[in-house]
């Protein structure tokens, strides 16, 4: 059972990476620059939106979760649990980035 500290430490972790994670995105350009667009993503490359960066946000926990599970498959008792931690960790990897490579396109316009 979790105990109170380390239940504010879990919650630390996971605002410290939300906030990371959001920074990381291009939060401040959607703030300053996205607030004007009316569209989901803009096609340009200097301006993204509120939204792109809660979908980028998403992709980084996506990947995180991809690599995580890749990890535990190195931890795994039996073979047959490494490859579903293996096969669901490179599932998981690559539609993160089947949807960040989609949204690259839409930006760039090609």
């Amino acid at each position: 059972m979790l105990t109170s500290t380390s239940k504010y430490i879990t919650l630390a972790t996971v605002v410290y990476l939300v906030a990371f994670f959001a920074f990381a995105s291009g939060l401040v350009n959607s703030i300053i620059e996205g607030a004007r667009s009316r569209q989901f993503i803009v096609e340009s490359r200097s301006i993204q939106t509120v939204g792109e960066t809660i979908v980028i946000v998403m992709i980084l926990f996506m990947g995180m979760f991809g690599a995580y599970l890749l990890y535990n498959s190195g931890k795994a008792a039996t073979p047959k649990n490494q490859w579903a931690y293996l096969g669901s960790g490179f599932i998981v990897l690559t539609i993160a980035l089947m949807v960040a490579f989609f949204i690259v396109k839409i930006k760039t316009g090609v």
